[in-house]
């Protein structure tokens, strides 16, 4: 091992020691307690059981036969055999899975490498059917959600929490304390409920009455429902409402059946007939193993470029108008707020790498509570390891008082026994798709915006305001090193998106990710192709989970630029290609093709940035003399838009970096349009980057200790 390597995985362990003592996660299933489940008789995603077992088996009801079955059948094929390669070392690892020492093994993986064998094809076939809607009720994943509960949010107050068993084989509803006292929970429920609190069981029978408290130290107390289970009638008390407030628990799929058919619906994509199609055409309609969307309408989406704009954007479509700038410019998190135009909407999603509890994520956090007050479906997904205390207990209060809100904060978890990246890999895996979706009761009113924005000050100010008279919230100002506490101007780029049957398909393409596997973090793909006539759409939006699909992005996104004639036009800050991105740029330089780079070279200011800036110079000490990257240069402002356009008539406007991590670690999405006229409206906005940039030099100095450093491969990886 190299001196480099080793004293690198010696601190990283250290950090990974910490990480291990204090995490603790609900690990145990329904299936436990009613094994008379038809789902229990069906392995999970996440088994390990004999090659004849898995053969015969079936991951969720049905015959197996659908061409939908038979997509998502070879994607849980290929999740076990990763989670067996992480285990063992083996596959990718480096390690010959024949020369594991356990004949279980050896019948189990070949089995399993049949059964995801399919992808070994890049592009999938199309099938038989038409296009349009299908809906996937199969049970096939572990469901884990989690009700906030504290003593003092709305102690009188009914609430109402919805459990989703939508697809699911196990439903686990944690109960958390966001509190300082305790709080008393009793009631019925019209089906069998199990109890896990303390290390203890019980199983209660429909219509019996049971009670269990959450003190303040228990950090959580587990419910599984029956599947019979569709109504819980409780009720929580505390010193502070001793007669208790009722809460009521529904199962989401009986209660309410728009979001049922919203969350298990997968569309059927019609392909064009590739003969005579140029080859950017023919990759852009073809079907993959990654989650996509069909081609859909993109309409006149709204290009936002400046950070005021992209917040306005946000609030706009919570609050129907936008906040003036001496609003903003006096950055009072508790400014009056006028309702008065707001839209009524069914559902919120809002998916963001991270939720700061500043100005920027208080005025979003009061704009989601008062939908939440009129009963508005909220699903929110932040990363958990780049929440700090104070973010945490801004979400925690919102969900304790109002449980329509849902949150999911997102931490991955190594296979036991998985090889030391992988558990290193624990700390910085994120989630990092970022989308704002609101669908509205009134026409016209939905909204979808996707693009590189969180929900972060760094995002809308120049510098840090002044929050030290708002206890509650956080003071972020650190500008460098690996603190949480960073903070950086950020330029992005959003865009906005209005025709409803477009929100509501991406609404339907993220319902995926919040209804994946709480085990494994698979979500079950989108669409499936199907023959098709004359292209209708000209946009696809796509999702992706590197660990679980297979670097199935990486793979699309080497088919486009493959592509590539003439000129591709790149905007994006982190340029730490993965070995396959290098090649296939170094393939269309080779053929003449001119690519132009706009990047941040010098990444101070970004967490980690020092690291950041070493990898982004090797980058120009390989490519400088070949491309023409230029350097971001507005003062004191990081670049953080992630755009990329190919031969003047395609662009992917998106999360995705070109790094490591966007493609091995992090999941991301973004919108890919196919379009000589929407290109024609991005280049001015590429322009106004070049217009901010300058030329790099090629002669970058790189200490030796970096270099030393991103000699190992799964160092590099990791950034």
């Amino acid at each position: 091992m190299k001196l480099g390597s080793a004293i690198t995985r010696a601190l990283l362990g250290l950090a990974l020691a910490a990480l291990a003592g204090c995490a603790g996660m609900p690990g145990h299933s329904a299936c436990a307690f009613f094994p008379g489940d038809g789902a229990c008789g069906r392995l999970p995603v996440s088994a390990d059981s004999s090659g004849a077992e898995i053969a015969g088996a079936h991951y969720f009801a049905g015959d197996g036969n659908s061409a939908y079955d038979k997509q998502f059948q070879a994607l849980l094929a290929q999740s076990r055999l990763d989670a067996l390669d992480r285990a063992n070392g083996t596959g990718r690892f480096g390690r010959d899975w024949r020369d594991v020492q356990n004949s279980g093994f050896h019948t189990t993986y070949p089995t399993l490498q049949r059964l995801a064998k399919p992808l070994d094809d890049t592009e999938l076939a199309p099938t038989r059917g038409k296009p349009g809607e299908g809906r996937f009720t199969g049970r096939w994943r572990m469901s884990r959600q989690t009700l906030y509960l504290d003593a003092a949010a709305r102690p009188s107050a009914p609430k109402t929490f919805s459990f989703s068993g939508l697809q699911a084989r196990s439903v686990e509803i944690v109960l958390r304390q966001a509190g300082h006292l305790q709080v008393d929970i009793g009631g019925t429920c019209n089906g069998p409920l199990a109890i896990r609190a303390s290390g203890r069981s019980i199983t209660v029978a429909a219509a019996s009455p049971f009670h269990l408290s959450l003190p303040v130290a228990e950090t959580s107390v587990s419910l599984f429902p029956d599947q019979a289970l569709t109504r819980c009638d409780l009720r929580v008390g505390s010193t502070l409402a001793p007669a208790g407030a009722p809460l009521t628990l529904l199962r989401e799929e009986t209660a309410d059946p728009w979001i049922a058919g919203l969350d298990s619906r997968y569309d059927r994509c019609p392909v064009p007939d590739p003969a005579g199609m140029e080859e950017l055409d023919r990759v852009f309609y073809a079907s993959r193993w990654l989650s996509q969307t069909c081609a859909l309408a993109l309409g006149s989406p709204t290009l936002l470029r400046k950070s005021r704009d992209g917040f306005n954007a946000k609030v706009e479509a919570l609050l129907g108008r936008t906040l003036p700038d001496s609003a903003i410019d006096k950055a009072d998190p508790e400014l009056p707020l006028d309702f008065s135009s707001a839209p009524k909407l069914r559902l919120i999603y809002l998916s963001s790498l991270e939720f700061k509890a500043d100005f920027s994520g208080r005025i979003m956090e009061r704009l989601i509570r008062h939908h939440a007050a009129l009963g508005t479906k909220v699903r929110i997904l932040v990363t958990d390891v780049l929440e700090r205390e104070k973010d945490d207990a801004l979400l925690h209060r919102l969900a304790a008082e109002f449980p329509n809100v849902q949150l999911q904060e997102y931490r991955w978890q190594a296979d036991h026994g998985a090889p030391f990246d992988e558990q290193i890999s624990q700390l910085h895996k994120v989630h990092h798709i970022k989308m704002l979706a609101t669908l509205a009761e009134e026409p016209g009113r939905s909204r979808v915006i996707i693009g590189g924005r969180n929900i972060h000050d760094g995002f809308l100010f120049h510098k840090p305001v002044d929050l030290t008279r708002y206890p509650d919230l956080e003071q972020y100002g650190k500008t460098d090193g690996f603190s949480l506490n960073y903070y950086s101007n950020w330029s992005d780029f959003d865009i906005e998106i209005a025709d409803p049957a477009t929100v509501e398909t991406l609404a339907a393409h993220l319902s995926t990710i919040w209804l994946r596997d709480a085990d494994t973090n698979l979500s079950r793909p989108f669409s499936i192709p199907v023959p098709g006539g004359s292209p209708r759409g000209v946009a696809r939006h796509f999702i992706s989970v590197p660990y679980e699909d297979g670097h199935a992005l990486e793979a699309y996104f080497v088919e486009l630029i493959d592509t590539a004639e003439h000129r591709i036009e790149i905007v994006n800050p982190y340029l730490n290609l993965t070995p396959d991105i290098a090649r296939t740029f170094d393939r269309a330089l080779a053929r003449g093709v001119k690519i132009d780079v706009v990047g941040r070279i010098d990444l101070k200011g970004d967490i980690g940035g020092r690291f950041l800036t070493a990898l982004n110079k090797l980058f120009v000490e390989k490519y400088g003399d070949r491309i023409d990257i230029r350097e971001f240069k507005a003062p004191d402002v990081v670049l953080h838009s992630k755009i990329m356009m190919i031969d003047e008539r395609l662009v992917a406007i998106s999360s995705v970096n070109l790094n490591n991590r966007s493609f091995f670690h992090d999941s991301e999405n973004g919108m890919v349009v196919l379009d000589p006229a929407f290109y024609r409206r991005m280049k001015p906005v590429y322009d106004d980057y070049l217009a901010h940039s300058r030329p790099v030099a090629t002669n970058v100095t790189i200490g030796w200790a970096y270099r030393l450093l991103f000699s190992d491969t799964w160092v590099r990886q990791a950034f």
